[in-house]
């Protein structure tokens, strides 16, 4: 399982690389046009990605900054947002790479933003957290096409740590 929690988090540092160089093509006006997308914009889009990672990453192992909100904007304009955005790809990376296999069959407590306790399994909760940039990102690639901007693709099995996966003599090849 950390093995493909270790794809997920290189894989979606690589798609966050892309999209971050073709959201750097945009301008303010297109970067926070209001659309009826989740967070209202790619800026609130992106910036809401950035926060919960940041959240989750503080839940899953008690650093960093509790969060009240995942929907502010501490990245106005896109070159702040690709440099947070790298310097918190490289923390993703970090904690999967130093991620316990024992303590993925153990429970995660903690409290939703609103204080809701919730317990739940700890793999499960870090499976919701690579898999939720998944989502954002797929929102981010169609509003970069809706601006005329076609963004190559970022799927998965594209990446170069999928590609080294399906490698002749890789594990599981």
């Amino acid at each position: 399982m950390k093995e493909l929690f270790l794809v997920q988090a290189l894989a979606g540092a690589w798609a966050n690389d892309i999209l971050s160089a073709e959201l750097a093509r945009l301008d303010l006006a297109q970067w926070t046009a209001q659309s009826a997308v989740n967070f209202c914009s790619m800026q609130g889009i992106a910036n809401h990605l950035l926060l919960a990672d940041r959240l989750w990453l503080h839940r899953l192992t008690g650093e960093g900054e509790a969060l009240a909100s995942v929907a502010a904007v501490p990245c106005p304009d896109v070159a702040d947002f690709v440099a947070a955005r790298r310097e918190e790809d490289a923390r993703v990376t970090a904690f999967v790479r130093g991620l316990d296999p024992a303590r993925l069959g153990q429970t995660l407590h903690f409290r939703t933003i609103d204080g809701t306790p919730k317990a739940l399994p700890y793999f499960l909760c870090v499976a919701h957290f690579l898999n939720h940039q998944t989502h954002h990102r797929g929102q981010l690639h169609a509003l970069l096409g809706a601006q005329g901007i076609a963004c190559p693709d970022i799927d998965l099995m594209y990446s170069p740590a999928a590609r080294e996966l399906a490698a002749p003599g890789a594990p599981g090849a």
